[in-house]
């Protein structure tokens, strides 16, 4: 997740070079005043939190330094595949909305920035921490963070984490506990935190972990893998537009190792006597392009230490993370995930089939959809995606959090930040991602509509809030709490009129969600 070219300008960077210790070493950094002199922001960026890992390995701690690190630029990106199958968004789309400009890319990519808004108190900040998304095969850290810090008054940490082949090995040689190192990275990177944010002012028992898209999965993977682990790194999540319990996507990647023998055979590894070394051989660019070219997806597996099975049940039985949780979707989340060109029939087929729904029943949900108005196989793809893949299952786990006393908030995003972009985007509509996108922009130098420049300002107060003091919340009431159903807010239109920010009957927004529960219920027996 990025802030795209089209909105950005260069902030304004003063000459002080603020130096802190960690415990690598000395690492220098740059200031950047925000908002014309409101803040100054000390920034830190692409220090390493592991080593160089060897290719298809566990992180391991970066060795010590003796000179100042210079922390004054991004690290690179860790390679990227925007190969995604044929139902899936266009790569040249994902490239447009994430990835432009192009970074570099290393397998030299386990970095970590932060954020530090300067300060001569020796009191210490609360502490956000992102995880970028990208379905576990693309994604970086290198954004600027600095606006968020300094106007909600916080440390704000950003990391990288190994994504597709390089993340998620499902080789046979490779013992299924040792496979999700992408996730392993994640939990590598939280170590680190704890142990240096108070050299940037921030406070290690005041975490709050926040992930977009896959990101918003890993949060919820280590809300069930932390259950048993004390002390915790994080005392509060934050998940946008992702959950990995109940659902299609509570279903873990396959473990029989297909897209790991796809990928040899594509780079000529499948017939040789030493598979694992000729794979840790062949040129990253290599294994990307196979990756890109046969469209081969890699995805965290069931481990047992990072991914935990029956997961809706982990859920309903209480056996998680009990720390306070906003959640949110977008409300067209579809549209820049299924390919524009979509036959409706072989979308039904991949996410609805017949073995988890009757073709009557499918029939009576597509209706539903053409019902308000939509026409196109792409729309109603998009429309049934929005609310089978993302809205209905978040909706569920707030609930069942609520239910076991989690505080626990949900907002739905309902703005368009077309202007952020080209006339020729405009059919993306509140696409997945957008709130991350706008909260990731700087009022000094965005063209905002009235409606996004209130949005953004509410959301990113919100979040603020939330990280200073999460069981305050959020702003607006609890799930499930005495208000409810008017339990959520809308950030953004109500209906066709324009609007900022709405209390919502929460039964209202869920109205469809009633299509999907015995699928649901199916899809929760599976995954047992």
């Amino acid at each position: 997740m990025r802030v795209n070219q089209f909105l950005l300008l260069p902030l304004i960077v003063v000459s002080a070079q603020p130096t802190v210790t960690i415990s690598s070493g000395a690492v220098r950094g740059i200031s950047t005043n925000i908002g014309d002199g409101l803040a100054t922001v000390n920034k830190f960026l692409g220090i390493p939190y592991a080593t160089t890992p060897a290719r298809f390995s566990r992180p391991e701690s970066p060795e010590s330094w003796t000179e100042p690190l210079d922390a004054t630029e991004f690290g690179p990106a860790c390679y990227q595949n925007f190969g995604l199958n044929e139902l899936g968004p266009r790569p040249e789309l994902l490239q447009t909305l994430f990835n432009t400009p192009k970074p570099p890319e290393s397998e030299d990519c386990l970095r970590i920035n932060v954020f530090a808004p300067d300060s001569t108190s020796n009191a210490t900040r609360a502490v956000l921490v992102f995880i970028h998304g990208g379905g576990y095969q693309m994604g970086h850290a290198r954004i600027d963070l600095s606006p968020f810090a300094a106007y909600e008054d916080i440390i704000v940490v950003s990391l990288q984490y190994r994504t597709n082949v390089f993340g998620f090995p499902s080789s046979p040689d490779v013992p299924i506990p040792e496979r999700n190192l992408g996730l392993y990275d994640q939990r590598f990177a939280f170590d680190w935190i704890q142990q240096n944010i108070e050299a940037f002012g921030g406070d290690p028992t005041k975490v709050t972990i926040w992930g977009q898209s896959a990101g918003a999965l890993s949060v919820d993977q280590h809300l069930k893998a932390y259950a048993t682990e004390l002390p915790l790194p994080f005392r509060a999540a934050i998940m946008s537009s992702g959950q990995t319990s109940f659902g299609l996507l509570a279903s873990p990647s396959p473990s029989d190792g297909k897209e790991w023998s796809a990928l040899a055979s594509a780079v000529g590894c499948a017939n040789s006597t030493g598979g694992m070394d000729c794979m840790k051989k062949i040129p990253s660019e290599d294994l990307v392009e196979a990756m890109s070219k046969h469209s081969i997806s890699f995805g965290p597996e069931l481990d047992y230490v990072t991914v935990w099975g029956s997961p809706a049940e982990l859920w309903r039985s209480g056996q998680v993370t009990r720390v306070p949780i906003l959640a949110g979707t977008v409300a067209e989340e579809g549209r820049s995930l299924v390919n524009d060109e979509i036959a409706l029939a072989s979308w039904l087929e991949a996410n609805l089939p017949d073995g988890l729904i009757k073709e009557e029943d499918r029939e009576v949900i597509v209706s539903v959809y053409r019902s308000t108005g939509l026409t196109t196989d792409f729309d109603i793809a998009s429309a049934i995606a929005a609310d089978f893949l993302w809205l209905c299952p978040q909706s569920i786990l707030s609930s069942t959090a609520a239910s076991h006393k989690i505080p626990s908030w949900r907002y739905y995003f309902n703005t368009s930040i077309l202007n952020f972009f080209p006339e020729e985007y405009a059919w993306l509509g509140k696409f997945h991602g957008s709130e991350a996108i706008l909260l990731f922009t700087d009022p000094s130098n965005t063209t905002y509509t009235p409606q996004s420049y209130a949005v953004y300002e509410y959301l990113r107060g919100a979040i603020g809030r939330f990280v200073r003091d999460p069981n305050a919340g959020p702003g607006w009431p609890a799930v499930s709490s005495q208000y409810a159903p008017l339990d959520l807010v809308v950030l953004g239109d109500i209906d066709n009129v324009q609007t900022a920010v709405t209390p919502i009957n929460t039964t209202i927004l869920d109205e469809k969600c009633g299509l999907y529960k015995d699928i649901y219920s199916k899809l929760e027996a599976m995954s047992g």
